[in-house]
């Protein structure tokens, strides 16, 4: 099947981009001879017209032959006018950028399948959490929700972010939903440098919320508070309070708010390591059910507070051994509180700081039964990239699931389609455009660049992730191809463009004997290349072509 769906995909690109040579030549009067979609002996074909319409034998490529491309052409009286060559420079370089230009075109119409057709659910605009010393951390609260902004009515993250990725330094008039009520604040976004793949960094507007909002994962902030008389610990995660179904951290809150230090019951969830399980093949963590009953403290603190309770964000569940953190006594279970004196507030910016300092010696403090213990630590931040996504492995892990409010449908969901398809886009086309780039400064290894086989292999993978995924690595191989055929290679399409603009600049046609000199250079170029790509695809499938000649056997 891996052949069918490699034929499927490449046939579509192939006749896409024969197509915009095809159209634009057809369109300015030039005479098209023939189109053939694939190389070698004829399978099948119709003649319509002047033009001969044919499926070769091997789909690796396609053609269109105008009359007048090449100077031994003899163009007949009637045809006067009808060639390639006797048309104006800027009529040549079109109908040859209409090839890729095409390939570069069509992924917007895939990716406006994909999000149009795809199911249509999204993450609602409401705030799971506020990170400290942001733009919104004086004016929303977890769990508030947003119905417009400028007077704009939303109701998905989606639509949130797209306003206000752009604004930065504009102030935003935010109207919440809050208990109930309606409130306006004004909130100004700033500007973020965000991570992408390739090592590229954005520059985008942000507000400093997040969607997830934190479950009733608990810390025990001290040994001396409530909670830990009652019985609980750290990581326990707490399903009901009062008889109230908890889910999130700010349900636990509120019910805790309301509570004046009277016994109130709690269900909770306690992690169980179990080693070696499923005959040793893991670990398992199994949660059992227990019930405590807690007595907050009286006055007028906050609820948490007087529990003597906060999430588990900020506790280590893990330390990685050998690591630095765990040869300077960091242990599970010890609550993070300050680096370099600047106190820690949340898990993701902790992680932001480590990134900004990586390799530095950092002074980490953090608390174990009340008692504070402050190391010097080059703390564990590895970079790695894999696939263009680039990742971070640290000498600690915490534990604090999240989970989002239920999905809800996008209210303009065409006008959403089109934004993601032009936006998935160029951002695909930008990815591609640095990679090439990447690639001929050596920075991108050649052994990454795959061929047919890998995209034989490709489409396969995406044909078993159903139909919109299918469109998904069509759209990408687009994006390739286009891109690929435009680099001034001769042979390609970019060789010609280049050299229509030296005639444009010279005011005078490239010398045929330099056009056959360039366009075998090219051709053993292109062979070369061939041969790379070819060579990685055997190379990293080699272990299944093993596998499938014993099967054979």
């Amino acid at each position: 099947m891996a052949i069918v769906y490699f034929v499927v995909l490449v046939g579509v690109l192939i006749f896409v981009h024969e197509l915009g040579h095809f159209a634009w030549a057809k369109f300015f009067g030039v005479k098209v001879l023939k189109f053939s979609l694939g190389f070698g002996p004829r399978i099948a074909g119709i003649q319509r017209g002047d033009t001969e319409y044919v499926i070769a034998a091997f789909p690796l490529g396609g053609y269109v032959r105008m009359l007048g491309e090449t100077p031994n052409d003899t163009v007949a009286p009637e045809d006067a006018g009808r060639s390639f060559a006797e048309q104006p420079l800027w009529k040549r370089f079109v109908i040859v950028l209409a090839g890729p230009a095409m390939n570069l075109a069509f992924p917007v119409l895939l990716y406006f399948v994909v999000a149009y057709v795809g199911p249509n659910e999204h993450i609602p605009a409401t705030i799971g959490t506020v990170f400290p010393d942001r733009p919104a951390a004086e004016h929303l609260l977890p769990g508030d929700r947003i119905v417009a902004i400028d007077g704009d009515e939303i109701s998905t993250w989606i639509e949130l972010n797209a306003i206000v990725t752009p604004s930065a330094g504009r102030p935003l008039v935010f109207t919440i939903e809050r208990d109930g009520q309606q409130i306006e604040r004004s909130i100004t976004p700033t500007w973020s440098e965000e991570e992408r793949p390739l090592d590229l960094r954005a520059r985008v507007g942000r507000i400093g919320v997040s969607y997830s909002h934190p479950l009733a994962v608990i810390g025990i902030t001290s040994p001396s508070q409530p909670a830990a008389a009652a019985g609980l610990r750290t990581f326990d995660r707490v399903v009901a309070a009062g008889g109230r179904p908890i889910e999130r951290w700010i349900d636990l809150q509120a019910v805790l708010e309301r509570n004046r230090g009277s016994m109130l019951p709690i269900t909770y969830l306690r992690p169980q390591r179990l080693t070696d399980a499923l005959s040793g093949l893991a670990d398992l963590d199994l949660y059992e059910p227990h019930v405590a009953t807690l007595t907050p403290e009286g006055g007028s603190g906050s609820g948490i507070d007087r529990a003597g309770l906060e999430s588990s964000d900020l506790y280590v569940a893990r330390v990685v051994a050998g690591s630095a953190e765990h040869r300077a006594g960091l242990l599970p279970g010890d609550r993070l509180i300050s680096i370099d004196g600047q106190p820690i507030l949340l898990w993701p910016q902790f992680l932001e700081n480590v990134r900004a300092h990586a390799g530095e010696e950092r002074t980490l403090v953090w608390k174990r039964n009340d008692q504070e213990i402050a190391r010097r630590i080059q703390l564990t931040c590895e970079r790695t990239v894999e696939g263009g996504v680039i990742s971070y492995r640290y000498g600690f892990e915490h534990f604090a699931p999240t989970t989002t409010d239920p999905l809800v449908p996008h209210p303009a969901p065409f006008g959403y389609a089109l934004r993601e398809s032009l936006s998935a886009t160029w951002m695909m086309i930008e990815l591609t455009g640095v990679s090439l780039v990447r690639l001929f400064q050596g920075r991108v290894s050649p052994t990454e660049v795959g061929g047919p086989l890998e995209i034989a292999r490709q489409a396969q993978i995406a044909a078993r992730g159903g139909s919109l995924s299918f469109l998904q690595l069509m759209a990408f191989i687009s994006i390739n191809l286009g891109l690929l055929n435009l680099l001034p290679i001769p042979v390609l399409d970019g060789g010609h463009l280049f050299f229509f603009a030296v005639e444009g600049i010279s005011r005078r046609p490239v010398s045929r004997r330099l056009r056959e000199l360039a366009s075998l250079t090219g051709l053993a170029m292109l062979v070369i290349v061939m041969v790379l790509v070819f060579t990685n695809d055997v190379a990293r499938q080699w272990p299944d072509i093993v596998a499938a000649f014993e099967a054979l056997e």
